[in-house]
């Protein structure tokens, strides 16, 4: 089940957006910055303020590029609605919750 972290407006699901898809996993919706390269979107740096890092690297517009695996499954597609010039990129991530207080270890 998907969680919606963080958006960056009021209008879901038509802009940038951070979604937790599991124990490890984020879905980012950003902006098209390469028709021809769909493993990489744009946002802007306001959307993953005190996030962790998804391995995003900072632009000179004051923006974040963040690779990841393309989402392309229907469904996932179907649920986004990305609007022309947005697409979806799957990152690796470690949430705050994925470390066991008790042992210090991740889960």
């Amino acid at each position: 089940m998907w969680a919606l972290v963080r958006t960056d407006c009021e209008n879901k699901p038509i802009c940038p957006s951070v979604y937790r898809t599991g124990i490890r996993t984020a879905v980012v919706q950003g902006w098209v910055v390469d028709e021809a390269d769909r493993t990489l979107v744009e946002v802007p740096t306001s959307l993953l303020e005190d996030l962790p890092s998804f391995g995003q690297s900072l632009t000179d517009r004051g923006t974040w590029l963040i690779r990841g695996k393309p989402v392309t499954e229907p469904e996932a597609l179907d649920r986004l609605a990305l609007p022309e010039g947005e697409q979806a990129v799957e990152v690796e991530v470690r949430w705050e919750e994925e470390v066991d207080a008790g042992s210090g270890a991740a889960l």
